[in-house]
């Protein structure tokens, strides 16, 4: 039986009011935050990492400074 791939995101966004940097599902949940953007980015990847190995494609992006996103990891 052929296996479904997922596509999902998560998001890097920086909140200003908290002056955190919150890790965001596809479904808009915070699903972790920290205060510097390295560390923000890593807890990302790690968690898109064991997505990936469940089967989901999987891709991160982090929020730069005009509003746009980067990617950061793509399980592809």
């Amino acid at each position: 039986q052929k296996k479904k791939v997922s596509e999902f995101a998560y998001h890097v966004d920086h909140n200003k009011g908290l002056k955190r940097w919150d890790i965001v599902d596809d479904n808009g949940r915070i699903v972790g935050h920290r205060h510097d953007i390295g560390d923000a980015i890593q807890f990302a990847i790690r968690d898109a990492q064991h997505a990936h190995g469940q089967g989901d494609s999987i891709v991160v992006c982090v929020e730069q400074k005009d509003g746009t996103y980067k990617m950061a990891w793509s399980s592809r």
